[in-house]
């Protein structure tokens, strides 16, 4: 009995020690780490909630480490996103747009070249682009690190003439920085809509990391799939007034697609398990009626894997036909010395 009388108590104790400490220690962090002060703040603080339970009783060590909790929440709110920090050279810009009627000019388009995910050549370019023109949304998973459900989503719109740009929700990693899902729940990262060319968005990922990337076509009218355009065209604006926070969980890749895709699908997209683990948004995806299939989800993954026409497409100018198994257009000249 006395045990069953510890354990609810030690529960509380441990899930209350377990956010505090990472929230004092990450909260706002760089790739530099926890200061030394914070150690110092947390040793007060784990010191108090004992001091309590050794003079007081264990409900007095409980009500103590809320109170420590609540206040070191508080804490937390007071740390602002920023939008001037020492980027990753990778993210140190950000696209840009200006909407002129149903054309749309983005600037900062990211387009590297990679030999390994570590080196690369550096470019950026800018294009307008007429939603009158816009063809189809393709949506993009990439299932990564191993973890069952851990994947990266994203979003292509493809445009008349054989146009393709791409959208990516991540985290605006500083010099030096590195991911974690546990820094991403404590306000670490910056969150940056990534805008750029197939050949660096998708390339990297399926050629150079070497991740399975799935690209399926979404089922959309094309009045919805310019609303989901613009929808993702304004929230990237309004990111670079306004920055915010990355959070795992809440405010990630997939979440924000979510609430985009809202735009083209007929009803609400469910916040389940699929969305908190992204490598099954596909599954969602298919539920929902936004990819249209015939077979299993395992057969219709199979067909929408890309990795292998990445691979045969490396570097080219007409990857994202390529990725898709479409031959590129023959030019006359091309036609005219054909047999």
């Amino acid at each position: 009995m006395r045990l069953l009388s510890l354990a609810g108590p030690l529960v509380l104790f441990a899930l209350g020690m377990a956010w505090l400490v990472p929230a004092v220690l990450l909260t706002g962090g760089g790739p530099q780490g926890a200061p030394w002060w914070r150690y110092a703040v947390l040793l007060a603080l784990v010191l108090a909630v004992g001091l309590a339970w050794r003079l007081g009783s264990r409900g007095l060590a409980l009500g103590t480490l809320a109170v420590l909790c609540a206040a070191v929440f508080v804490w937390t709110r007071t740390v602002r996103p920023s939008s001037t920090r020492d980027w990753a050279p990778d993210l140190v810009r950000t696209a840009r747009a200006e909407v002129q009627g149903s054309r749309v000019t983005l600037h900062d388009i990211r387009d590297f070249r990679y030999r390994s995910t570590t080196d690369w050549d550096a470019s950026w370019y800018s294009a307008t682009y007429d939603t009158r023109d816009l063809v189809r949304a393709w949506f993009i998973v990439e299932p990564f690190s191993g973890f069952e459900g851990a994947a990266h989503t994203m979003v292509s719109f493809e445009f008349s003439g054989d146009r393709f740009v791409s959208f990516s929700v991540e985290i605006r990693r500083e010099r030096g920085e590195t991911y974690s899902v546990l820094g991403g729940l404590f306000r670490q990262y910056e969150l940056i809509y990534v805008v750029g060319d197939e050949r660096d968005l998708i390339q990297l990922r399926s050629n150079h990391r070497r991740d399975d990337v799935y690209l399926y076509p979404v089922r959309a009218s094309q009045e919805r799939t310019v609303a989901f355009f613009l929808d993702m065209v304004q929230r990237m604006t309004g990111l670079q007034s306004q920055p915010e926070f990355y959070n795992s969980f809440t405010n990630n890749c997939t979440t924000n697609l979510v609430r985009h895709l809202e735009k083209v699908s007929e009803t609400n997209v469910p916040y389940d398990h699929r969305t908190l683990l992204p490598a099954y948004s596909d599954e969602l995806a298919l539920a929902l009626g936004l990819i249209d299939s015939d077979v299993g989800l395992a057969e219709t993954r199979e067909r929408h894997r890309i990795n292998t026409l990445a691979l045969a497409a490396q570097d080219r100018d007409d990857f994202s036909l390529r990725i898709r198994g479409r031959a590129p257009a023959a030019t006359p000249a091309a036609a005219a010395s054909g047999p």
